[in-house]
């Protein structure tokens, strides 16, 4: 054992699988006729990075593809992941994800599982009117995304994180069977697959770089670009006093299905259990920018989460850095401060159907100021 510890990583440099688990376990409710399925919770395998990996690096191209990775070593991991429908506790501020519910209005301090006021419009529809919502194969349509969508889900985030300035810059589509056919977003990037690996979008050192990005013209690959010209997103004057301290800033993904999800959901994990020593750089070499994200080894302590078959009526808060939180920088060790980021990964979910569909899904990036 002594000597496996010891042990180099194996080093890779292509990504991982989605990983199966050959004795994957589902556990479900004794009581009949759930709305949800009955599943309390799954064992699923998640690509950690094994001991040992101080560093992860490749290069990305305009269309989203990646070189060969240099530095990586996958360690499959079999978890644990609770379904987080009805349990307390699950909100942005203190785990770093959130399940919202058109017709539902939970606040930064109410989650899954705990009283919800009602709020007709929340996104699910809020500052949209009804015939200019988007839905379905419009969110493959990157003027209707990068239009209505957008504002729809900046009121998502500008009323659950009680921010004074939201703004969408990006997004996301995924499909592994459209990747696999080449689709392209009419008028944008390529579909991308499911991302079936552990990690965070941003790092200590990367978020301050991407909100300083956004308060200059936008780069050639940026979906707003065409929109904004050669005007920033964001005016410099606020991105200096989110960053010199005087203000908090967070960025924070509004993950929606385009479909039901029957198969490869994505899983969050409780960033109130995740440490600043499980965290290893994933350095990002695009041709106008250096980026970061974050990989991660295993630890006992990692709890996770999915909310099993989310359609869309429903959509998932992500926070992917926030400048207050409690993990590499702001008030570390303060129990009063809030979750940093949430580290998260699709994954084979033993409870799907065996002809499920691929899941259909999207993502928009949006950058937070207080």
């Amino acid at each position: 054992a002594a000597a496996a510890a010891a042990a180099a990583p194996t080093p890779t440099s292509t990504w991982p699988p989605m990983a199966k688990s050959a004795d994957g376990a589902v556990i479900r409710s004794a009581s009949a006729g759930s709305a949800f399925g009955e599943v309390l919770g799954v064992t699923g395998t998640l690509n950690y990075q094994q001991p040992g990996v101080t560093r992860v690096e490749a290069r990305r191209d305009a269309g989203g593809s990646d070189s060969p990775l240099v530095g990586a070593a996958w360690a499959p991991t079999q978890v644990l992941i609770s379904s987080g429908r009805h349990r307390p506790g699950l909100t942005l501020d203190r785990a770093g994800f959130q399940l919202l519910t058109k017709g539902e209005h939970p606040g930064p301090e109410k989650g899954a599982g705990e009283t919800k006021g009602e709020h007709p419009g929340l996104g699910l529809g809020a500052g949209v009117s009804a015939g200019h919502r988007v839905r379905g194969e419009d969110l493959y349509c990157e003027r209707a995304v990068i239009g209505a969508y957008y504002r729809e889900c900046e009121e998502i985030v500008k009323q659950v994180t009680g921010g004074r300035l939201v703004a969408a810059f990006d997004h996301n589509v995924r499909c592994d069977a459209a990747k696999a056919k080449g689709k392209r977003i009419d008028g944008g990037n390529l579909v991308q697959g499911a991302a079936s690996l552990v990690h965070g979008d941003y790092t200590a050192t990367s978020a301050p770089w991407r909100l300083q990005a956004l308060a200059q013209p936008p780069k050639r690959n940026d979906p707003l670009a065409p929109i904004l010209d050669q005007t920033p997103l964001l005016p410099k004057e606020e991105v200096d006093r989110a960053i010199s301290g005087g203000g908090r800033y967070a960025f924070v993904n509004v993950w929606r299905p385009i479909r039901t999800v029957e198969t490869k959901p994505l899983a969050c994990c409780d960033a109130s259990t995740t440490s600043a020593d499980d965290l290893i750089v994933f350095s990002i070499q695009y041709e106008d920018r250096v980026g970061e994200n974050y990989f991660a080894t295993h630890s006992d302590r990692h709890q996770w989460y999915y909310f099993p078959r989310m359609n869309p009526d429903e959509a998932m808060l992500i926070k992917q850095w926030d400048s207050d939180g409690v993990v590499g920088s702001g008030r570390p060790g303060d129990p009063s401060a809030p979750s940093a980021f949430a580290l998260h990964s699709a994954f084979a979910d033993p409870s799907s159907p065996s002809a499920a569909p691929d899941r259909e899904s999207i993502e928009v990036r949006c950058v937070v100021l207080y």
